[in-house]
């Protein structure tokens, strides 16, 4: 049987949407976890109807403490031998789960990935990653290369490799946003083998509001200490790997302090004044490893951001927050991949 853990907060328009799509699957032996996180519209009441009309179904209402926390009381009641993870404004293909345990059968693999679609008011985006198996080793490199995508949705997990890879009894930190990439090499390195396939079987939706494009203060220091904790992963524990990527890793730290960079200037002076000694931090990371201009492999907008990013002053904060809304009015198609 296949948990699907469904966390549920203010997402009242897409929720039957994202439901449905799951009852309508294909292979039908599912346990359907509603995680109501004290969501403040009618999120609740339709949880609750839902759980009337299948069996399936369990609902559990919660006080508000955030997708980490709906995901890990998900995961304390999921009865099944796989899990999947469906965000409440997404939904999935109807033989998503059934395409995905015919592969992990194939070679008892403990952890399965699929393409996706990236849908936005304005375009959808297809990811369809090439086909691939690989061992431990091999989903460590896939993955500081990002041939397997940061997100814990798009894929089919061994309960058994979930509960080896929590900390403290839980898997996902709570109180924290990003939790996917804050976790994720946590996962892989749990795996002895891994599967890919290109099709894209999952619909990630995009809006205006959510917690990816929610630019606070938290939201910017969680974005890159999730990052950066990737990045010290390996450098503490696969030092051999660190060295022979460490340009690309660099690269992905650079993204999450480059993000601090680039709205810091635009948040409020209230909002700034307990993390001082975390913008220190981040400088102080920049300086002793990253090259004044990054490197040249890197794209150029990172490059110039790696620049700013060697200074705390407000200056290099409010020229960094300009040029990044300049080039999001000049190229807003191109501001999601390389800004956001």
């Amino acid at each position: 049987m296949i948990s699907v853990i469904v966390p549920v907060y203010r997402v009242e328009p897409y929720l039957n949407q994202c439901v449905e799509s799951i009852l309508c699957q294909t292979y039908t032996d599912l346990e359907i976890l509603l995680v109501d996180d004290g969501s403040p519209d009618k999120c609740g009441q339709i949880c609750d109807e839902y759980e009337k009309q299948d069996c399936r179904i369990r609902v559990f209402h919660t006080e508000n403490h955030g997708l980490s926390a709906a995901r890990n009381l998900g995961l304390q009641y999921a009865t099944g031998d796989y899990i999947g993870f469906v965000d409440s404004d997404d939904w999935i293909e109807p033989e998503m789960y059934e395409v995905l345990l015919r592969k992990l059968h194939e070679a008892e693999f403990d952890i399965i990935v699929c393409g996706y679609v990236t849908i936005s008011d304005k375009k959808q985006v297809e990811w369809k990653p090439s086909e691939m198996v690989c061992d431990h080793d091999g989903a460590l490199a896939f993955l500081i290369n990002e041939k397997i995508n940061n997100a814990v949705w798009n894929k089919l997990y061994s309960k058994k490799l979930l509960q080896r890879s929590q900390v403290n009894g839980a898997l996902f930190p709570e109180g924290r946003n990003y939790e996917d990439v804050a976790v994720l090499h946590r996962i892989v390195d749990e795996a002895k083998s891994i599967a890919v396939i290109s099709k894209a079987l999952y619909h990630y939706r995009i809006r205006l509001g959510s917690i990816m494009k929610t630019y606070t203060v938290q939201n910017l220091m969680d974005y890159a200490d999730a990052r950066l904790a990737r990045f010290f992963f390996f450098k503490n524990e696969y030092p051999v790997l660190y060295q022979e990527k460490k340009e690309k890793l660099l690269l992905f730290a650079g993204y999450g302090i480059s993000k601090v960079w680039r709205w810091w200037y635009g948040c409020s002076a209230e909002e700034k004044q307990e993390y001082n000694n975390k913008i220190k931090e981040l400088l102080s990371f920049t300086k002793e490893n990253i090259p004044l201009f990054g490197y040249s492999s890197w794209p150029i907008t990172l490059r110039l951001s790696a620049l700013f990013m060697h200074s705390s002053s407000n200056f290099s904060f409010a020229i960094i927050y300009a040029l990044n809304q300049v080039f999001r009015k000049l190229w807003p198609e191109k501001s999601n991949v390389v800004l956001d």
